[in-house]
């Protein structure tokens, strides 16, 4: 190795200008990184370590050198000393040049262009094989900007790290409220992980937890091992204590096994498993409790979810869910809409989805977990069910065929079972241009069964049914200034006409048929019945209305409402249950949709019988966001002949870093809360809690009580047990329809 210096000596007593040692003649080309920018209220990540780096070979500067043997060199005075991509500070370095080794002592800083930072009195380092020790360190990670301290620090090599008597957070230097106290933590970087033994946390100077091996990753990738414990309490299931395990099997397969303790009824183990391939994905949960404490039974729960795509238009998947028994979602169910599930379902399916033609095969089973509901009330599975249908791409001024057709085959125990055909070919001659369409359409419907009947009962029953509808549309627009801008402000009035002649169905089963709620876009339909066992006769013209407020420059829709109505030339003769129809018009609906100003949204919906001058059904429902974290919801639903209910939702940050959240589903019937919940968070630089509470009606309508907290050290993990609504997506949103639900999150 040759040796290069602008100025040397042998051996000098006498101070020397600050020189420049080159153990090899290098140039490096570099320009400072940005910073990110710090998260709002908490001091900025300090900058990492940036100097540049060279090509391979050792450079040195200093305020003075000396030279011993050709072989040793000696700097003393702002020591500055860089290998590739390490630098050694130091105010003195004695430098072997064939070991390529080195001792610094006073103020040693090492670092890297990874992030990596160790500042200690002295420091024994090999360059080659990035080998050394340190003592009495504190240090700076690069890749979690975690820190601390270690009585003696051992570098093992590229990337692996070795330290003593550890104190470790990831906390701001002025925001240190939690640390880990470790005797020994082993950083290993080319595994992103790092593993300590006997391992204390203390949060605001109190022991938490003590753990003798703990494994945690130092960077975003998935690691292997044992995660925060999780922990709560709830009335069905007394004190909850999880230790989950994540195991990451391969790149696209991992697991979480969670053995969980459960004070009423003993050790529940649970299990997610994932994969994830080019062209599948895929997750099983299964949960398994032996001998439940009170009830002396086994008890578990399984639900499997499966889709891939398999190429050229064909795709499959499965979706499979199981209980041990009809109480356990009362039990174990944890989430506020429980109560309100009366089946699972076992699907499974595969299907070709093409530009004209569609297939689909499915099998479809159910569990009924509602024991209340009658045999003659519950789904029938289909085994299996067929569909084919064909649409083509639709062209004004030509004729558009289509075609619709299933063949399910239906089984219930206790119950008339059987097969079924179902085709409807249509043809219709679409008009359209920029102001109107006309579309007339003509269609055919045959049902045919074949039925596991005995005796007198025809096995073989048919019906076919013409239908013709003549659907139109006007669009009229005018430019409008409100305060707020340019819009554009639309009419559109819209004529359907259905006619289809009535034809006796009063001997088919009905395996799946029923009459849905109106709704504005039920006023429009071919057939007033959903599932294939009936179509209703009808003589009916739709009239409805919409207007639109659209933004001129935008494009965002700030308001519509619509209006609509159906009447009736003849009464109707197809009715489930059996009967005649007689009114000569249908209710009024009436639905909006507003965003008039930022912050506000309204939305609304009202079923009005102008005979009885009765309001059927409605709903409302206004939000008011003036920010991300802030939110009110108010929603109201009522249904004249079931219930009349109220959602009130809302978050709000008291401070800067406290917020609260509350919510309730209200039944002014029955004078009760049918489901609610309260939460209070904190969030430092640091760390954050959540206090969350949860009240819920179980199936037999008896409140159900559950209490979570869940403590977050930043970089390290969560504690307790995350609330299954957490507070930053718990705000319920009532839907824009009738129908009585429990709130939904989002």
């Amino acid at each position: 190795m040759q040796f290069y210096g602008l100025h040397h000596e042998q051996s000098t007593l006498m101070p020397q200008p600050r020189c420049w040692v080159y153990l090899t003649v290098v140039a490096v080309v570099s320009s400072q990184p940005s910073l990110a920018d710090p998260v709002a209220g908490c001091p900025a990540p300090p900058p990492k370590p940036f100097f540049e780096a060279t090509s391979g070979e050792t450079e040195a500067h200093a305020d003075r050198m000396e030279t011993h043997d050709d072989e040793t060199v000696s700097l003393y005075g702002n020591v500055e000393l860089r290998r590739q991509d390490q630098r050694v500070l130091a105010d003195e370095i004695i430098y072997s040049k064939p070991k390529s080794e080195l001792q610094a002592r006073g103020n040693v800083t090492f670092e890297s262009l990874d992030g990596d930072q160790f500042k200690t009195p002295e420091l024994y380092l090999q360059l080659d094989s990035k080998t050394g020790y340190a003592e009495s360190a504190t240090y700076r990670l690069g890749s979690n900007d975690a820190r601390g301290s270690a009585g003696r620090i051992r570098f093992k090599g590229e990337g692996r790290i070795q330290l003593k008597d550890v104190r470790y957070t990831t906390c701001p230097k002025s925001h240190e409220d939690w640390y880990l106290r470790l005797g020994d933590l082993k950083i290993d970087k080319n595994r992103k992980v790092g593993s300590g033994q006997n391992v204390t946390i203390k949060f605001k100077r109190v022991p938490i937890f003590y753990w003798p091996y703990l494994r945690f990753p130092i960077s975003d990738e998935r690691q292997s091992g044992f995660l925060m414990p999780e922990f709560g309490r709830s009335d069905q299931l007394g004190t909850e204590l999880a230790v989950p395990y994540y195991w990451n099997i391969a790149p696209n397969f991992d697991t979480t096994i969670t053995p969980q303790v459960l004070s009423k009824r003993g050790l529940q183990i649970r299990d997610e498993f994932r994969y994830l391939g080019r062209s599948l994905t895929g997750q099983l949960d299964f949960e398994f409790l032996e001998d439940d404490d009170e009830t002396g039974e086994d008890r578990w729960a399984g639900h499997y979810l499966h889709s891939q795509t398999l190429g050229r238009g064909w795709s499959a998947g499965i979706d499979f869910e199981r209980i041990s028994d009809i109480d356990y979602l009362d039990d174990f169910g944890n989430k506020l809409s429980v109560a309100s599930l009366t089946h699972l379902k076992q699907d499974a399916d595969i299907g070709y989805d093409g530009n004209v033609w569609r297939f689909g095969a499915r099998a479809i089973g159910f569990q009924t977990i509602d024991d209340t509901i009658a045999i003659a009330d519950r789904p029938y599975d289909r085994l299996p069910q067929l569909s084919l249908s064909a649409r083509p791409a639709v062209t004004s001024g030509k004729l558009h065929p289509e075609l619709d057709s299933e063949l399910v085959n239906f089984e219930r125990d206790n119950s008339l079972t059987g097969g079924r055909l179902n085709l409807r070919p249509a043809v219709s001659l679409p008009f359209r241009n920029s102001y109107s369409f006309i579309t007339p359409k003509l269609s055919v419907t045959h049902i045919a069964y074949d039925l596991d009947v005995s005796g007198t009962t025809e096995d073989k029953p048919d019906v076919t049914v013409p239908t013709f509808s003549l659907d139109s549309g006007l669009f009229f627009e005018r430019p409008m200034r409100m305060r707020n801008g340019a819009f554009i402000h639309t009419l559109e009035p819209r004529l359907f006409y259905l006619k289809i002649p009535e034809r006796d169905q009063d001997t088919l089963p009905d395996f799946d048929t029923s009459v849905p709620d109106l709704s504005f876009a039920n006023l429009f339909r071919q057939n007033r019945f959903i599932g294939g066992d009936r179509v209703g006769d009808a003589d009916q013209v739709t009239l409805a209305l919409t207007t639109r407020v659209i933004g001129a420059t935008d494009g965002i829709e700030r308001l519509q409402v619509s209006l609509g109505q159906i009447f009736f030339f003849e009464d109707r003769e197809v009715n489930l249950p059996a009967g005649i129809d007689t009114s000569d018009e249908s209710d009024i609906v009436l639905t909006l949709a507003a965003r008039l100003a930022e912050r506000w949204y309204t939305r609304a919906a009202l079923q009005r019988n102008q005979a009885r001058g009765q309001t059927q059904r409605s709903n409302l429902f206004f939000q008011y966001q003036p920010a991300p974290d802030k939110i009110v919801n108010f929603g109201q639903r009522f249904d004249r002949n079931e219930f009349k209910q109220l959602d009130v939702s809302a978050r709000w940050p008291l401070k800067p870093r406290w917020t609260v959240q509350a919510g309730t589903s209200y039944s002014l019937d029955d004078d009760r809360s049918l489901a609610s919940h309260a939460g209070l968070e904190y969030r430092s630089c640091c760390w954050g809690i959540r206090f969350f509470a949860t009240r819920r009606l179980n199936s037999d309508e008896e409140p159900v009580n559950s209490i979570q907290l869940q403590l977050t050290l930043n970089g390290l993990g969560e504690w307790g047990s995350a609330p299954d609504n957490p507070l930053d997506e718990s705000v319920f949103v009532p839907t824009a329809g009738f129908g009585r639900d429990r709130p939904r999150y989002r």
